[in-house]
């Protein structure tokens, strides 16, 4: 996968935790995912699908990480991991791609996005739509870690070289 696809999510999630959840979050550097097991105890999973790109696109947040964004967003203290938590990382799914949606179509992709999925069970997998590799995008916050997975099929997309290289 060409990696400079991967920087629209980056700028989409910074700026929706600092607009949404008035958190900083700082990106690492990305790296390839040889397995399926989940990065956070809860993960919003998303589908994209168009006549240049096919993949999907997955968000996962540590325990205190999340608790943290939710009391952000919902102005109140949030303890446990609930249905409200669940909701809230689908919306935060919903905000990441559909600003990454916007970028890429400025670099000429258009894409229809599936409804969020959203994974917090004790045991589950993050299984990607297609074969490609599967870039692991960390990111730190003064509240914890969350992480975005990406997966393309390598063939569709195809762009400059990107910022990052694996």
């Amino acid at each position: 996968m060409n990696v400079q696809f991967i920087n629209p999510f980056i700028e989409s999630i910074l700026e929706v935790l600092a607009t949404m959840a008035l958190l900083e979050a700082h990106s690492a550097a990305p790296y390839l995912k040889d397995n399926t097991r989940p990065l956070g105890v809860i993960s919003g999973f998303i589908k994209m699908e168009g006549e240049l790109v096919r993949g999907s696109i997955a968000i996962s947040f540590e325990r205190e990480t999340l608790l943290q964004i939710c009391h952000n967003m919902l102005g109140e203290p949030v303890t446990e991991l609930n249905d409200d938590a669940r909701d809230l990382v689908g919306e935060i799914t919903n905000m990441l791609t559909g600003g990454a949606k916007r970028r890429l179509w400025d670099m000429g992709y258009n894409f229809e996005l599936a409804t969020p999925e959203i994974h917090s069970e004790d045991v589950y997998r993050v299984e990607h739509i297609v074969q490609g590799k599967v870039v692991v995008i960390p990111f730190t916050t003064q509240a914890g870690r969350f992480f975005i997975e990406v997966c393309f099929d390598d063939a569709r997309v195809k762009a400059e070289v990107g910022r990052f290289t694996l």
